[in-house]
C-alpha cells in the first residue's frame, strides 16, 4: 500500500464501504487522513447501515466532536434507526441534507422514527425500510400523512410490510412534488386517486392491501400523469380482471409494466391473447414487460402455452409456467415466489442459470413428499435466497443418505414454520441442520421443544441454537403467561440455555 501511488489508493477506496475506509485507514498515516478527506464520498455520502459499534461511535465523534468532517457538507446519509437517537438530526447542522435512508430493524424502534417526521418533509429523497411490523400503525399513518404528503420530497419509498398500508382518498396530491413514489395503499381506489392527480410522476411503485372497491369513490382516472414512465402494482388479493385492465388501459406514456396479480375465478382464464388484444395494443410505448400471473382456477393447457408463443410476446422475456395457474416472465422480476414440485415438469420455463437471480424470499406449500430432485433445484437455483416458510408438512420422499449430509442453504438468515402440527419434528431437525447462518425462526414452541428433545444439553442442534438471534414462538406452555413465575419456570430455564442469543424480551 505505502508504494502505491494516491490515484490507485482512491480507486481502491471506490470498492469499499466508507465507514471500512475511514476505520481502516484514517488513524494509520496522515498520508492516508487526507486521502479519505479529498475522497468525496467521505464528506457527502454516509452509510452506516449495518455498521458495528466501534465504527458507528468513530464516524460519530468525527461528525460531533471533531473538525474533520463538517455536517453542512453532507447530501446523503443512511442510518440504522437505532441511531436516530445519538446522531441527532436537525436543519442547522444538516443543511445540505438532501436524500436520506432509514432502516427499520425492530417494532419499537417505530417511536423514534416518528419523532423525526417534521425535519424528513425538509428531504427530496426519503426511503425508510422495514422487516419488521409496526406498533402503531395509526401513528405511523397520520404522520406520514401529514408530514410528507404537503412536503417538498420528491421520491418517496416506504419498503415495508403489509400493516403499514396508507389510505390516501383524502390527500391533495396536485400539491406534492413526486416523481417517484413506492408504498402500499390500504384499496384499489387510492390507487386510482394517485393516477388520477398526481401529475408529476415519473415512476410508480404501488402494493394493495385490499381490493376491495369503495362504492362512495368511482374507478377511474380521468388525467393520468403524462410522464409516468414506469408503473409497479402488486395485489395481495385476489382482484377483477377488467379493473386491472381498466387501470393499464388509460397509462398510455408507459414504457415499464411490471405487476404480480391473483385473479379471481369471475376473471376467467387469463392467456396471451387476452393479455395482448386488451391491454398492452393500448400501450404503445411499452418496452418491458414482467409480470407473475396466478389464478383461483387452473389454468395450464397446451393452448395456454402456446397464446404466449406469438410475434407479440418473442418482443419481450420468456414465459415460464407450473402449479397449474402460475404464469411468469423471465427472469423472475419479484422478491417472492410461491414454489412447489410441479416446477420440475414444466421446464419449459426456457433454463437459465440466472432465471431466479431475483428471488430472496420463498414459500415452500408442497403437499407431496420432497424428493432429492427438488432439494438440489432449491440449492441449485435459488443462491440468494434469504427467506424460507414451510405452508405444509416437511416431509422427504428419501431418508438415506440424511439429508444434512449433502444439502445445505447458506443464505437462509429466516425460516418460517406454519402448519406446525403437520409437522414431523426429527425431519424439521434434519432441515435445520442444513441452515448454518439462519438468525431467526418462527414457530410455535411445542415443535421447536420436540425438534431439540425439550432443549437437551448436547443435542445436535445445540449449535444451531447458539446461532440464532431471534426466535418467534406461539403457543407457550400456559405457565410462561404468568409473569412472575416466568424466570423460576424449569421449561424457561432450559429454554435460556438452549438459545443463549436470542434477542427478544420475552426471554430476557
Amino acid at each position: 500500500m505505502e508504494s502505491l501511488p494516491n490515484e490507485i489508493i482512491l480507486i481502491i477506496f471506490s470498492h469499499l464501504k466508507t465507514y471500512d475506509i475511514v476505520y481502516a485507514f484514517y488513524f494509520l498515516k496522515r498520508r492516508y487522513a487526507r486521502l479519505i478527506e479529498e475522497y468525496r464520498p467521505f464528506s457527502t455520502s454516509i452509510d452506516l447501515t449495518h455498521a458495528s459499534l466501534p465504527i458507528f461511535n468513530l464516524y460519530r465523534s468525527l461528525l460531533f466532536r471533531s473538525n474533520y468532517m463538517n455536517t453542512c457538507e453532507i447530501q446523503k446519509l443512511k442510518l440504522e434507526c437505532h441511531m436516530l437517537n445519538k446522531i441527532l438530526l436537525n436543519e442547522q447542522m444538516f443543511s445540505r441534507l438532501e436524500s436520506l435512508s432509514i432502516i427499520v430493524r425492530r417494532a419499537d424502534e417505530l417511536m423514534i422514527l416518528l419523532k423525526y417526521f417534521s425535519f424528513f418533509k425538509k428531504m427530496k429523497k426519503l426511503f425508510i425500510r422495514s422487516d419488521v411490523c409496526c406498533c402503531d400503525r395509526i401513528s405511523f399513518e397520520e404522520n406520514v400523512k401529514q408530514n410528507l404528503f404537503n412536503a417538498n420530497i420528491q421520491s418517496l419509498t416506504f419498503a415495508t410490510p403489509p400493516c403499514y398500508s396508507i389510505s390516501l382518498q383524502d390527500i391533495d396530491f396536485k400539491q406534492c412534488l413526486f416523481t417517484n413514489l413506492t408504498l402500499t395503499v390500504r384499496s384499489i381506489n387510492d390507487v386510482c386517486s394517485i393516477l388520477s392527480n398526481a401529475q408529476h410522476l415519473h415512476s410508480l411503485r404501488i402494493r394493495v392491501l385490499d381490493t376491495t372497491i369503495n362504492p362512495q369513490n368511482p374507478l377511474t382516472i380521468a388525467d393520468p400523469p403524462p410522464n409516468l414512465a414506469h408503473f409497479l402494482f402488486i395485489c395481495l388479493h385476489s382482484i377483477s380482471y377488467e379493473i386491472v385492465k381498466n387501470i393499464f388501459r388509460t397509462l398510455t406514456p408507459l414504457k415499464k409494466l411490471n405487476f404480480s396479480l391473483v385473479f379471481d375465478i369471475q376473471s376467467g382464464i387469463i392467456d396471451g391473447y387476452r393479455l395482448s388484444e386488451d391491454i398492452f395494443c393500448h400501450l404503445p410505448n411499452l418496452t418491458s414487460i414482467q409480470f407473475e400471473i396466478k389464478s383461483l382456477i387452473s389454468l395450464m393447457s397446451n393452448e395456454l402455452i402456446r397464446s404466449f408463443d406469438t410475434p407479440f410476446w418473442s418482443r419481450f422475456t420468456p414465459i415460464g409456467f407450473h402449479s397449474y395457474n402460475h404464469i411468469y416472465t423471465l427472469p423472475f422480476p419479484f422478491h417472492h415466489l410461491d414454489l412447489d414440485q410441479s416446477i420440475l415438469k414444466r421446464q419449459q420455463t426456457r433454463k437459465s442459470e440466472r432465471n431466479w437471480r431475483y428471488v430472496r424470499d420463498i414459500d415452500l406449500y408442497d403437499r407431496q413428499s420432497y424428493t432429492n430432485e427438488f432439494f438440489t433445484f432449491l440449492r441449485d437455483e435459488f443462491t440468494r435466497l434469504t427467506t424460507l416458510t414451510l405452508k405444509w408438512k416437511l416431509d422427504f420422499v428419501h431418508t438415506s443418505p440424511l439429508l444434512s449430509t449433502w444439502f445445505c442453504l447458506p443464505t437462509i438468515r429466516r425460516l418460517t414454520i406454519k402448519s406446525t402440527h403437520l409437522q414431523n419434528p426429527e425431519n424439521i431437525k434434519q432441515f435445520l441442520l442444513c441452515l448454518p447462518n439462519c438468525e431467526t425462526l418462527d414457530c410455535d414452541y411445542v415443535l421447536i421443544a420436540r425438534a431439540t428433545s425439550y432443549f437437551r444439553r448436547g443435542h445436535v442442534l445445540t449449535g444451531f441454537g447458539k446461532r440464532l438471534r431471534l426466535l418467534l414462538v406461539d403457543e407457550l406452555p400456559s405457565d410462561w403467561k404468568i409473569e412472575r413465575k416466568k424466570r423460576k419456570n424449569m421449561y424457561f430455564r432450559r429454554f435460556r440455555a438452549f438459545f443463549p442469543n436470542i434477542e427478544c424480551p420475552l426471554y430476557n
